[in-house]
């Protein structure tokens, strides 16, 4: 027995050995070739020196730029690499990966002043591509300009010789430039110039977003027209920002609009917004971001680099821009974080965008709508960013994601930044350092890296494989390229790194994914522009449409090649290629064989693309309309962190919310809106031409002491007409509810009168009233629910039911017919329905910080539902509906939620927890939020928010490095924390619940594109007449905790009933409900039917619907 055991170990540990052998030997998809092996031996070199340091150059760790073009035409693309400080190098590619330096024989001499971005072109259209490099100059002892070496041909030993040309074209720019990108902006057949700039102020420049109008010559971006071959400046012409708050480090160019006109996005760092300049079709630009916010919920604050291009396969070009949001815990916690409330809406008041630290993807949805889904995708944060590329590195046919990091000095560091906040250091830095305290600079941090990786999954979700497709090696990587180096059917990877080789990574694509196929085209374009730039690319396979852009400058200050590379996937045909060029000029091509370099030329290009595809959209459910309804919301700009400084959200500027009905019994629909404290709600009549006008109602006009929060239109009295229930609510009257009154007006022939004796005792911080027959006596009764008590975060507050006595007088009956509903949490929303067909009216209830309840309605008795599979739903639940939607003859529940697109995760195994006690003793609860992060639960809030509440905290742990490590246990006392009241959420996403017909609900997650947001109000209703229930919803919160930033996604949606029990979302409507939606509501206008949407802070949306429901 012993020697069979032995043996038993030995070959056991044989087998392990075997297998981890194996394990090692596995084939990456990248591999790291050294420079031994390619010949590149390229670093860039940065030395500080007392008169120019990381201290006193704010961009000193920019980074540099790298270029891939094929700069001698022997169909092998060679390598640019700028370095900052110390002498630019270009590789001639000799096949398998190896490279020769010519940069000496090549005439390439740039090695003076400071160079950062780089891009490449033919500048004299000979078909030999040229350099274009962006350098600093007039800045402290910097006197550079930018350059441009001009492909002079082959010498005698086959190497392209360079020749320093830019005064004579116009482009010997003087300023303070960063990268630049050539494009065809006119359509005139030539190419024209963006030339991207940056500040150096950022403390001095601070100030009114006007400032963007004012021009400076070296910080302001230029725009250059290519006029005869000369670049002549049209800057002022263009009507682009050109400015001294501008600190341009990234620039994209795209037709984002799909009008067949190129656009340009920009990246700031800093304060100043990201720009979206719309070319106008008439030699100018206009920048959407600075006229309409909603359009973008917010964008990435200290923007870095950017990409543009189609990740989902829908046709539209969607936005990649990175930040420096941290990915490690440790680091998150002692790096700047985004600046409280109040000094964003500080900051919004002087008339910027919204920005937040952390990368952004934005989603295109058509009409210049975009949503940034980061979060929920999982790319929000990679650490100190700085070159974002989209390229199909697997061949699968969708686009992946390659990010660079790391920075070898890190000013974002809170310690260091408190140390240099220091008077005396300071003013070392300030005015003329000397070699000695060169010191100060080796005390920056530095963040050595890895690059990341995201493998798109299947067009909507992307998964980090950082650690799959290469091997983890930390870098300070910058400027970055995809190039197909070896011409084998992948895209190899290219990254300049600071004080360390340059990378060059092998793609092992076409013999790891066999099954895997690619497209490569090279462009022959007209006379002016000789390599198509500005081309689109439309593949389509068998259940693809993969759409691509010939625009080379993307990234971070760099360019790709012209040569374009599409990944297919597994088909070795594509059904047909079109090629559009600059202009609107294509071609169609069938049937083309994949895996092979194709060829095409513009000469071959007929008609116009976008006059033959460009109709307007018929197949829209829904539309806009500017039906004009003189009402626009006006809330309260009113700050709840400062008086609890813990809290996630707040419980204000909740409104406004509608009711319809006809008041007047004139066969039209009138409604009615709530307001904001002390603002008058309005009661709109709508006449027998569909214009509403404001009905004078003194009762009503009185302005409400809170905030209306609900409002319902019932007849209390049977007597054939609406009356109204108004309630109140929001936290803006502070620990009281002495204003938080019910308003119940009785129509009285038209005329509305206020009713004070049913529910006059009554003081409640209402969130929802909802009107129901529960004893089934033909009379409406009533019950109002509360989210919350002021001043008492997360406590549950009173709910409450009112039996109506048939003449509208209302009792509260909550405490004997449904003493569970009391109390049962911080309610949201309520809906009524039969769920178990017992012909009685049951209660659904949604909340925060609880499951969704149902309430059973026995005999006019409610008692809380314990079998409906529900128990495990607890969540942020804003809104609830029910709905047959498989058609089966019973009632399923949908619930609207916060969504996926958050900072915050949870789970069963990994909730969001919320602690209420006393953990400093100072006779007030404080409301501390868990939730994991990496497996680790950690605080919710930053060290400055719980010091701000528990000082203590400042004394225990007074670095934000010892902060960091530690685990909250060690700064709140144990004993509080395991006696604190605790609440969870353990369900994020938006769902609908089929029953099953036994009591029991099967959840099932709403789309994904559902879950870009929380979801606020729905409609349910048949939208395309197929007799299934569709939804109309939207949501969006702008009252989060800045380090939630904004939950801004949704641009309102429809969901399709798929008639199989589940939902598609309508990618044909393209209508609008822009910014942060509280209702929906169906209206009839002149017997058509039309949709109310009400936005807080904002005017009414009307849709109209064009299917009639059958």
């Amino acid at each position: 027995m012993k020697i069979f055991h032995t043996k038993f170990i030995f070959y056991t540990f044989l087998a392990l050995l075997f297998l981890n052998c194996n394990k090692k030997k596995q084939t990456k998809l990248f591999t790291l070739k050294s420079s031994k092996e390619t010949s590149i031996n390229f670093s860039n070199t940065l030395t500080n020196t007392s008169d120019w340091n990381a201290l006193n150059y704010l961009y000193f760790y920019i980074g540099a730029g790298v270029t891939s073009a094929d700069f001698n035409n022997d169909g092998l693309t060679d390598l640019y690499f700028v370095a900052n400080m110390e002498s630019d190098k270009i590789y001639l590619n000799k096949g398998n990966l190896k490279f020769e330096d010519i940069t000496k024989p090549s005439g390439i001499n740039n090695k003076d002043g400071w160079s950062s971005g780089v891009t490449h072109v033919d500048i004299n259209n000979d078909g030999w591509l040229d350099i274009y490099i962006s350098k600093l100059g007039k800045h402290r002892n910097k006197k550079g300009k930018n350059l441009l070496y001009v492909n002079q041909g082959l010498n005698q030993n086959g190497i392209p010789v360079f020749k320093e040309e830019a005064k004579k074209y116009g482009l010997d720019i003087i300023g303070f430039s960063n990268q630049a990108a050539f494009l065809d902006y006119d359509l005139d057949g030539d190419l024209d110039l963006y030339v991207l700039n940056y500040s150096v102020y950022p403390k001095r420049t601070y100030g009114d977003s006007k400032k963007r109008l004012v021009k400076d010559s070296l910080a302001g971006d230029k725009f250059f027209i290519n006029d005869n071959g000369v670049y002549k400046d049209a800057t002022n012409e263009s009507r682009i920002f050109s400015s001294i708050i501008g600190y341009g480090l990234g620039v994209s160019v795209s037709d984002i609009n799909n009008d067949g006109y190129p656009d340009i996005y920009v990246g700031n760092d800093f304060f100043e917004n990201d720009y979206l300049y719309i070319n106008q079709k008439d030699g100018t630009f206009k920048d959407i971001l600075s006229q309409d916010f909603k359009k973008f919920g917010h964008t990435t604050n200290f923007s870095m680099g950017n990409d543009i291009a189609d990740f989902n396969n829908d046709g539209r070009m969607d936005i990649l821009s990175l930040d420096m949001l941290s990915d490690d815990l440790q680091s998150l916690k002692t790096t700047e974080s985004d600046m409280n409330y109040q000094n964003f809406n500080q900051y919004l008041k002087k008339g910027y965008h919204p920005q937040f630290i952390r990368n952004t993807l934005q989603l295109n949805n058509g009409n210049l709508n975009f949503s940034d889904i980061s979060y929920q995708v999982g790319v929000s944060g990679t650490e100190w960013s700085w070159a974002g590329l989209f390229a199909d590195l697997d061949n699968d046919g969708f686009k992946d994601i390659y990010i660079t990091n790391g920075i070898y000095g890190a000013t974002n560091d809170k310690d260091f930044v408190s140390f240099i906040s220091n008077g005396i250091i300071s003013n070392q830095i300030s005015t003329n350092m000397s070699e000695n305290d060169l010191k100060l600079v080796d005390r920056l941090p530095k963040k050595h890296t890895p690059n990341y990786l995201f493998k798109n999954k299947n067009g909507f979700d992307f998964e980090d494989v950082t650690d799959t497709w290469f091997e983890k090696k930390p870098s300070f990587s910058n400027g970055a390229v995809y190039v197909d180096l070896d011409n084998d059917g992948d895209l190899d990877l290219v990254t300049n790194n600071v004080n360390e080789t340059a990378m060059i990574m092998e793609n092992n694509s076409n013999t790891l994914s066999k099954e895997n196929n690619y497209l490569a085209i090279e462009f022959n374009g007209s006379t002016n522009n000789r390599f198509g730039i500005g081309s689109k690319v439309i593949a389509y396979t068998k259940n693809q449409t993969i759409t691509q852009e010939n625009y080379p400058s993307r990234g971070y200050i760099s360019a790709v090649s012209p040569k374009m590379h599409i990944g297919l996937g597994p088909h070795n045909t594509l059904d047909s290629l079109i090629i559009v060029w600059p202009g609107g000029s294509f071609q169609t091509l069938k049937n083309i064989s994949s895996n092979q370099s194709l060829k095409v030329n513009k000469q071959e290009a007929k008609h116009d693309f976008y006059a033959i595809t460009t109709k307007k959209n018929t197949e829209s459910l829904l539309t806009n309309v500017s039906q004009k309804i003189p009402y626009r919301h006006n809330d309260n700009n009113y700050n709840e962190f400062n008086r609890e400084i813990l809290i996630p959200y707040m419980n204000t500027n909740q409104g406004p919310e509608i009711t319809v009905g006809d008041i007047n019994s004139d066969g039209n629909d009138d409604f009615f809106i709530g307001a904001a404290k002390g603002k008058p709600a309005q009661l709109f009549i709508q006449g027998t031409d569909g214009i509403f006008t404001a009905l004078k109602t003194p009762e009503i006009d009185e302005t409400f002491q809170s905030e209306n929060t609900d409002n319902i239109f019932i007849d209390t009295d049977n007597d054939n007409d609406l009356d109204l229930i108004v309630i109140n609510g929001g936290n803006e009257t502070g620990a009281t509810t002495d204003n938080l009154s019910v308003y119940y007006f009785r129509n009285q022939n038209g005329s509305f009168i206020r009713d004070y004796q049913s529910f006059k005792n009554l003081s409640i911080n209402g969130s929802v009233v909802k009107a129901f027959d529960f004893d089934s006596d033909g009379d409406q009764d009533i019950l109002i629910g509360s989210n919350s008590i002021p001043s008492a975060f997360g406590m549950n507050p009173q709910n409450y039911i009112f039996e109506n006595d048939g003449t509208g007088n209302f009792l509260d009956v909550t405490k004997t017919i449904a003493p569970e509903l009391t109390s049962i949490g911080l309610v949201q929303d309520v809906t009524f329905a039969d769920i178990n067909n017992d012909k009685q009216t049951d209660i659904i209830i949604a909340g925060y910080w609880m499951p969704i309840q149902i309430f059973i309605n026995k005999n006019n008795i409610f008692k809380l539902d314990k079998k409906s599979n529900l128990q495990n739903t607890s969540g942020f639940w804003n809104s609830i509906k029910t709905s047959d939607i498989d058609n089966d003859g019973d009632i399923d529940i949908i619930g609207g939620n916060w969504g996926l697109n958050t900072r915050l995760t949870a789970s069963q195994e990994e909730p969001i927890t919320l602690m209420l006690s006393d953990f400093d003793d100072n006779g007030k609860m404080d409301p501390v939020i868990t939730h994991f992060y990496q497996g680790t639960e950690t605080v919710f809030n930053n060290k400055d928010e719980l010091s701000k509440q528990m000082p203590v905290i400042n004394k225990r742990h007074l670095s934000y490095a010892k902060f960091a490590k530690a685990n909250f246990s060690e700064y709140l006392p144990e004993q509080k924390i395991k006696t604190a009241i605790k609440k969870r959420v353990t369900e994020l996403k938006s769902c609908y619940f089929l029953n099953n017909g036994d009591g029991t609900f099967s959840k099932k997650t709403l789309p994904k594109e559902a879950q870009i947001s929380c979801i606020n109000t729905m409609y349910i209703d048949d939208f395309n007449s197929d007799s299934y229930d569709d939804i109309l919803l939207s949501g969006n919160n702008y009252e989060l905790n800045t380090q939630l930033s904004r939950l801004d996604a949704f641009h309102g949606m429809l969901l399709i009933n798929d008639q199989k029990g589940g939902f598609v979302k309508d990618n044909k409507s393209l209508f609008e409900i822009q910014g942060p939606a509280r209702d929906i509501e169906k209206i009839k206008i002149k017997n058509q039917q039309y949709y109310l949407a009400s936005i807080n802070n904002d005017s009414i949306c009307v849709l109209k619907k064009n299917y009639p429901s059958k």
